[in-house]
């Protein structure tokens, strides 16, 4: 079994993100235009057609053009897809002055290169600050109705709050994201990153869990789901809880269920 080792370059994508936060003066969610803080740094953004690409970024120099695809209907998708280019600009100055994206590279899964990765975290951060984000998550549990809120607050989508959620949490809590009944990509929380659990890519979806029965039979259960530990675990591997919750969170639109586990 591997063991995932934490990304010294991924802390540092956040800190760097939430420090734009502070160089700017921003204090809320609400404040500010990305486009504008994106002029600010020297960076152009339009919308236009783009084949094979989510979002683009021209560099030439100390200024840069993103071009976002123009089809992306979803505004907290388009909010994205520009924050992440532009972790591709403050962070990725020497990797190419030319960069497509696609919508697997922004959501930045187990298949993204590291680079990717990073400017995913980066967009979390931008979009999310810990500090900002912990104080409205309040020690609530991540409910569907809490991260729908969370959403609505930082205008960002489902997935990216509920993976951000375990990114900020201080407790035992893990991001799941599956298709057609396997799980694709995941992330725990640091706790259980250093507690060493573990869960295999492509393995198949516990059948007690809300999100393989979505898969299934289309069931949604609206509510968090109690299930045993070995369900989803390694019984070695077994923290000092006797069951494990899942929250199921179905998203239609990419053939995705998202499911956040946490300890009881």
């Amino acid at each position: 079994m591997m063991k995932r080792k934490p990304s010294v370059r991924r802390y540092a994508a956040n800190l760097l993100a939430e420090k734009i936060w502070t160089d700017y003066g921003l204090t809320e969610p609400s404040q500010f235009s990305l486009e504008d803080l994106a002029m600010a740094m020297g960076v152009f953004v339009v919308d236009a057609p783009l084949e094979a690409a989510s979002a683009r970024l021209v560099r030439k120099g100390d200024r840069g053009l993103i071009r976002v695809d123009d089809a992306i209907r979803h505004d907290d998708q388009r909010r994205f897809a520009i924050a992440h280019e532009i972790g591709q600009f403050v962070m990725h100055a020497s990797v190419s002055q030319l960069l497509a994206c696609t919508d697997a590279d922004i959501q930045a899964s187990y298949r993204s290169s590291d680079y990717e990765i990073e400017a995913s975290v980066f967009a979390g951060g931008l979009l999310m600050p810990s500090d900002r984000f912990r104080s409205r998550v309040s020690s609530r549990p991540p409910s569907k109705s809490l991260i729908a809120e969370l959403a609505e607050v930082f205008k960002t989508s489902m997935t990216a709050t509920a993976l951000r959620y375990v990114e900020t949490s201080k407790d035992y809590c893990v991001f799941v994201a599956s298709e057609r009944g396997q799980v694709r990509w995941w992330r725990a929380s640091e706790s259980f990153d250093k507690a060493g659990v573990w869960l295999e890519s492509k393995m198949s979806l516990p059948n007690r869990s809300p999100a393989a029965r979505f898969f299934q039979n289309g069931v949604r259960e609206d509510g968090p789901v109690e299930l045993d530990w070995d369900d989803w675990f390694d019984e070695t591997l077994r923290l000092d809880a006797e069951y494990i919750v899942e929250q199921a969170i179905p998203i239609p639109q990419f053939g995705q269920v998202i499911s956040l586990l946490w300890l009881e």
